[in-house]
């Protein structure tokens, strides 16, 4: 069911953070096709490859098997849902240790919840950290004592989502504190141990880029902290992230958080790793909802604990009556707020990804040009596929100036009318929240290579983006 459901997940692409373009698919695109979307942060050095050059292996064989489709993205989403049932196993496991009955409830919520859900097949380090996360803790707290080759191979696991995400470092901290406790020679040695070897293999993935190892996580601090690049992308107060998860799951905020805290007197190292890690969220200006993700996938899974933690008190002839009443509102409830104000998330400019799908479906497309993209970065080659030259035209004029080093125009749809009457009409999407641009024009005929056409990224660079 967990697999049936992140599948079904995965296959309408949609941009709902631009960052899963452009930090992961945008350079796995470069990795395996060449001509790439390079922004600020690439340019800057704050990114380390291992993510990308991980996702570069099942693009390369999509694009393979069929390179003027969107095969190449469907694999790669494919690959992240099945890196997140790790998720859904971990909490069966927890679950097991305890009961049957805490197994299923466990294991049924973390398959259905639908932000699991959605974030499984996103190329986010979000959703890979907390899947390298719940695998550590599936080797530490759903065993009654872990060995030394179990902290090892945890050790490994958390630096790998350390390496994905410094962010997760307060929770992963815990997590070692929580299960290693002050058994230095045959926990900690062995998770420092393994923590290392995630950082070899960060490091070689960088070498093999040409990048300085490391250089990434110095520069990420000095950008984001320092100067505090971050804070130009918006700010919550301290209270934001509670404001945030209090919008998506409405009333049944109040439920999940009392069955949690009933849950937490289980397993009371997952409640202290999930407000470690909301508490340093917390602390940052920049706020986004996707940043909490391990905390509420944590939360929700101790509530599913407690739930069966109180069906234990029904007596037994009522249980299985008990229980399917109990699987059946968590999925209504899963249901009812993936339905809610969860609902925008699903369809997030998904005309935009569909009209540079589209852009660029023809084989013999020469150029592209993108009219009018406003502040987002509406243009992507792992989107687009093709190595033509990608323009960003900001004007009537000069897109008739220019018309003749692109063949293809994606544009929004109140400036289609603008441009040259021998670019027709293909389609239009619907704009999304972004308002990034969804109609796709098309002419007839060759290109030429127009080098005083800005280019999308000379444009960024231009703009800082």
């Amino acid at each position: 069911m967990a697999a049936a459901l992140r599948a079904l997940a995965a296959i309408p692409f949609m941009v709902n953070w631009f960052d899963e373009i452009w930090q992961y698919l945008e350079p796995a695109w470069h990795l395996v096709a060449g001509p790439w979307v390079q922004t600020w942060d690439y340019r800057a050095g704050l990114r380390s490859w291992l993510i990308p050059e991980l996702l570069a292996g099942p693009m390369a064989l999509g694009h393979a098997l069929a390179p003027d489709t969107t095969l190449h993205l469907l694999l790669v989403r494919l690959t992240l849902a099945a890196l997140s049932l790790v998720i859904v196993g971990a909490a069966v496991a927890l679950g097991l240790r305890l009961s049957r009955l805490h197994g299923i409830l466990a294991g049924f919520v973390a398959a259905t919840w639908f932000e699991l859900v959605y974030f499984a097949p996103r190329a986010l380090s979000e959703p890979i950290g907390l899947a390298l996360l719940m695998g550590a803790i599936w080797l530490l707290l759903a065993r009654r004592k872990p060995g030394p080759r179990q902290f090892a191979v945890a050790g490994l696991l958390m630096g790998l989502c350390f390496v994905a995400r410094i962010q997760y470092a307060p929770a992963l901290l815990t997590l070692a504190i929580f299960t290693a406790k002050k058994d230095w020679r045959g926990a900690w040695l062995p998770l420092v141990a393994g923590g290392c070897g995630a950082l070899a293999i960060d490091a070689l993935a960088n070498l093999a880029m040409g990048a300085v190892p490391f250089r990434w996580m110095i520069e990420a601090a000095r950008v984001n902290i320092l100067e505090g690049r971050a804070q130009a992308y918006g700010t919550l107060p301290l209270i934001g992230y509670f404001q945030l998860i209090a919008w998506y799951w409405v009333v049944a905020i109040t439920p999940i958080l009392l069955l949690a805290w009933i849950g937490a007197k289980r397993y009371p190292a997952l409640l202290w790793i999930a407000l470690v890690h909301l508490a340093a969220h917390s602390l940052i200006g920049h706020k986004e909802y996707r940043f909490v993700l391990a905390s509420t996938a944590l939360l929700v899974i101790l509530a599913a604990i407690g739930s069966a933690e109180l069906l234990r008190r029904v007596p037994r002839r009522r249980l299985a009556l008990a229980t399917a009443g109990t699987l059946a509102l968590w999925g209504g409830t899963s249901v009812a707020l993936a339905a809610g104000h969860f609902r925008p998330n699903w369809t997030m400019e998904a005309g935009l990804a569909d009209a540079l799908d589209r852009a660029g479906r023809p084989p013999r497309t020469c150029g592209l040009a993108l009219y009018r993209p406003r502040d987002t970065v509406a243009g992507s080659y792992a989107l687009f596929r093709r190595a033509a030259p990608i323009y960003v035209i900001a004007s009537p004029a000069d897109a008739a100036r220019h018309a003749g080093a692109f063949d293809v125009v994606v544009s929004p749809r109140e400036h289609a009318g603008e441009l040259p009457s021998a670019y027709a009409r293909e389609r239009c999407s619907n704009p999304g929240s972004t308002q990034a641009p969804g109609c796709v024009l098309r002419r007839t005929g060759s290109c030429t290579p127009d080098p005083a056409a800005q280019t999308l990224q000379s444009w960024l660079e231009a703009s800082g983006n």
